[in-house]
């Protein structure tokens, strides 16, 4: 019997998960199956809960990402220590959580930087990409300031990951960027038809959307305008879809290809 599998969010038609998921399960050669859900609710958690009924395994996006880990019978290490899951796999009947975005986005770190020395980093947002951001962040011991419209989420974020982070509004951004060597936006600003604050002088410094396609554009040609170099999530989103793919199926799947793929539709459709 073909196995389900699918990415859960508000928004999802723009999701390029399918094309990359289904892409990689007919090179497997896996009978399988991977859709969009499109999730509006109240009760997010047992909504989720409920899909375990149909489906083998899901990829969680905004802004479910807390809610997936509350509906986890069993959670990893990784999904527990950032508080969000984006990835979850049936097994006995319930489901898993883990969270691949930590590992998605050091790749995406590596190449906004080429590699680079960062000391200081400003991440826009509190919320589930967020937090792997963070935790990542603060792993590496880099000096980090959440900039987000709610002080108390990112307060909240802080708390939990990020203990010596510096904690400020929106409008503190410009200040802010003035010393950092990245800005990462995890905030949904672009879903939302919200606009970024005004960025100081960026002089060539990466500014990294993680989010991607319409959703980033706004953001990231600001950003642009702004002397900063824009870096969209594209390589997060598939190297986050890659290592769900080895949970769900132990293949490790071509990851240029499927980039290469996202782009071309990303292109296609502006």
């Amino acid at each position: 019997m073909t196995k389900l599998y699918a990415v859960v969010g508000d928004p999802v038609a723009h999701s390029l998960s399918p094309l990359i998921h289904n892409a990689w399960i007919k090179a497997a050669g896996v009978d399988a199956h991977y859709d969009r859900i499109h999730l509006q609710s109240p009760d997010a958690t047992s909504d989720i809960r409920a899909l375990a009924e149909q489906y083998s395994g899901l990829n969680i996006t905004l802004p479910h990402k807390i809610a997936a880990l509350a509906a986890s019978a069993k959670s990893s290490p990784g999904a527990k220590s950032i508080g969000a899951a984006n990835t979850l796999a049936r097994e006995g009947g319930a489901w898993s959580a883990y969270n691949t975005d930590a590992e998605g986005f050091e790749t995406s770190m590596r190449l906004a930087t080429s590699g680079a020395p960062v000391k200081h980093v400003v991440i826009i947002g509190a919320g589930g990409a967020a937090r792997a951001a963070v935790a990542s962040l603060a792993s590496s011991g880099v000096k980090l300031a959440i900039v987000n419209r709610s002080i108390e989420n990112a307060q909240a974020l802080a708390n939990d990951l990020a203990p010596d982070a510096e904690i400020a509004g929106l409008e503190k951004l410009a200040e802010l960027a003035e010393t950092a060597d990245v800005i990462v936006n995890s905030a949904s600003l672009g879903h939302a038809g919200a606009s970024l604050p005004a960025l100081p002088a960026g002089n060539g410094r990466p500014f990294l959307d993680l989010s991607y396609g319409k959703a980033a554009a706004h953001t990231l040609e600001a950003a642009a305008v702004s002397g900063w170099t824009p870096h969209d999530g594209l390589t997060m989103l598939v190297g986050q879809a890659a290592a769900a793919f080895r949970i769900w199926f132990g293949v490790s799947p071509d990851q240029a290809n499927a980039l290469q793929a996202c782009r071309t539709a990303v292109a296609a459709r502006a």
